[in-house]
């Protein structure tokens, strides 16, 4: 199975003189395999021990994920990696064998560093500080007791900064899910009288329909008096007015992707003079920053057109322009005045 962003990370891994990588965190995981490693809430939360871990040759065709069981099914028919080491956390039917998560954890983990062939050669490994286990570091050191550990981040990053093009036709494809949120959203303001729960579970009804199964979705609908400032924790009980404002911030993931739009809309009634005036300086302010959203210019670029936009209309910016999205709903680069990345063809 080709792997085109595998083959990328490698590349940048190359740089570092690594040989070999472990990576821990969902986002350069499901990057690199091309598994949704799931984000974790709930019982599994809390009776996984370890994350999802990718150990692959950066000059070596080998690649192994290791999961807990219940992860490990789905991994094995999602990813393009060779295999997945699966390893029990809890057995809740017959015959109920006790499962010890750590060591099994640790077992598997041991499984796949010995697989490698590695011993005791001089190697370097790159790896997550930012999300790399204790447990799984004392592993490392006794299966490669001579390896040299350095810092994948930066060289994942810059692998993930020029999207592929399946990256983009699977950002496509949650684009199109955030859509129809929006669409419902609008479809539900034009009358007031709606509760911040029917709204939601109404949007999200919308866009479970559209992928025709589970979804993870983050964000919310904020209507009415808690437009007056950023108030997250809804939705609530309160029910739209006419003239009310819906702000609906939100961001599904498919398939390892995250799409992420806001949108601002009057519920019920025909929009106020100020109203207006915001909405006309949003959309300038918009185009602007596209227009300056090319090769060559610099984030802060865009930022600084869509700025100078939205001041023509007496307003003054305080919130980013904008940002990157992939394997994580907010990532580089950002539309703001100190980002000065120099924007290429492919970055989404």
């Amino acid at each position: 199975m080709s792997n085109e962003e595998l083959a990328r990370a490698c590349i940048e891994l190359q740089w570092l003189g690594a040989d070999w990588a472990l990576l821990t965190s969902p986002e350069n995981v499901t990057y690199v395999s091309h598994y949704e490693v799931p984000v974790e809430f709930g019982p599994l939360a809390h009776l996984n021990y370890g994350p999802v871990m990718a150990l692959f040759g950066v000059r070596e065709p080998l690649s192994l994920l290791v999961a807990n069981a219940y992860y490990a099914g789905v991994a094995r028919e999602q990813t393009a990696f060779d295999e997945v080491i699966g390893f029990g956390i809890l057995e809740v039917f017959e015959p109920f064998a006790k499962q010890v998560a750590r060591d099994n954890f640790v077992a598997a983990l041991r499984e796949a560093f010995r697989r490698t062939g590695l011993g005791k050669s001089a190697i370097r490994i790159a790896v997550e500080e930012r999300t790399l286990p204790l447990a799984a570091l004392r592993v490392i050191q006794e299966e490669a007791p001579n390896a040299t550990l350095v810092e994948a981040g930066p060289a994942l990053a810059a692998a993930r900064r020029i999207k592929t093009p399946r990256e983009i036709a699977l950002l496509k494809q949650a684009a199109e899910v955030v859509n129809v949120a929006h669409k419902e959203l609008m479809r539900l303001t034009r009358h007031a009288g709606k509760s911040e729960f029917e709204l939601w579970s109404a949007l999200t009804q919308a866009m479970h329909e559209r992928v025709g199964g589970k979804l993870l979705i983050s964000g919310e609908v904020v209507c009415g008096p808690r437009n007056k400032s950023v108030s997250p924790g809804g939705p609530t009980p309160y029910v739209t007015q006419p003239g009310d404002i819906a702000e609906l911030d939100i961001s599904p993931r498919l398939e390892g992707y995250w799409a992420d739009m806001a949108n601002t809309m009057v519920i019920g009634a025909e929009p106020t003079a100020i109203q207006k005036q915001y909405a006309r300086a949003a959309q300038a302010s918009f185009y602007a920053g596209v227009s300056k959203a090319r090769p060559g210019n610099r984030a802060s670029d865009v930022f600084a057109a869509a700025q100078f936009a939205y001041a023509e209309f007496g307003l003054k910016l305080i919130h980013y322009a904008g940002h990157g999205i992939g394997t994580t709903v907010n990532e580089a680069p950002w539309f703001v005045p100190t980002d000065d990345t120099v924007l290429e063809a492919g970055m989404v």
